[in-house]
């Protein structure tokens, strides 16, 4: 009897420590997928974040990029702000930006017979650009547009501010005559033919002094 209940005991123990084996087991087992678990979204997380840093670095690369970029560009364009020393025709000086391209779309306005528009262009110019070495020639091809415009007293004028300004300058000879013409054109005869004779005796080898005592033969 004794012998009985001591192995119906010993299997009650048995089964209790099963039972507590079984339940640290599941237990163990939860523990286990609770912590997979956490370890998957931790890697999730990770995952997450390696990729917003590669973003972060992306960005800031394109960033980096793109300053480099607009100041290489600003820079360029600050340089082509910059006074440029130029010569033109024996005339050194500092060129703005816009200069020659504004005394080139005049003097295509007066090539192109579109003689108001050049007048209007030149004088702009000449009151744009004061110190210009495209100053001489913008006054040269003033004049002569104001010759063709029938204002002789005004090419007259713009051909004078060129001789006292720029008396060297290798337009001069052809400046005189201009004055020449437009002495005779606005009827002032004894003063064109002294022009004339004046750039004959001055510049004889020149080109203008041969149109010049073209011009003066045909007075006589």
């Amino acid at each position: 009897m004794v012998s009985a209940q001591a192995a119906l005991f010993e299997d009650t123990d048995a089964r209790k420590q099963i039972n507590v084996l079984t339940d640290s087991l599941k237990n163990n087992q939860k523990a286990i997928l609770e912590l997979s678990t956490s370890n998957d979204k931790l890697k999730e997380e990770n995952q997450s974040l390696r990729g917003k840093i590669e973003e972060l670095q992306k960005n800031h690369q394109d960033l980096s990029d793109s300053l480099k970029t607009y100041y290489q560009e600003l820079n360029e364009r600050l340089n082509k702000l910059e006074p440029q020393d130029i010569e033109v025709e024996g005339v050194r000086g500092s060129s703005l930006t816009g200069e020659k391209e504004s005394y080139e779309n005049a003097l295509k306005d007066f090539q192109n017979g579109d003689l108001p528009k050049a007048n209007k262009s030149f004088n702009e110019f000449v009151s744009k650009y004061p110190v210009s070495p495209y100053l001489p020639l913008a006054k040269y091809w003033l004049a002569n547009t104001q010759y063709a415009l029938k204002d002789y007293k005004a090419a007259i004028e713009s051909a004078q501010s060129i001789i006292k300004q720029y008396p060297d300058h290798p337009r001069v000879p052809e400046t005189y005559n201009t004055i020449a013409n437009s002495q005779i054109e606005a009827g002032q005869k004894a003063d064109a033919k002294k022009t004339l004779g004046f750039i004959i005796k001055t510049y004889p080898e020149t080109k203008a002094a041969q149109t010049a005592a073209a011009t003066l033969a045909k007075l006589k």
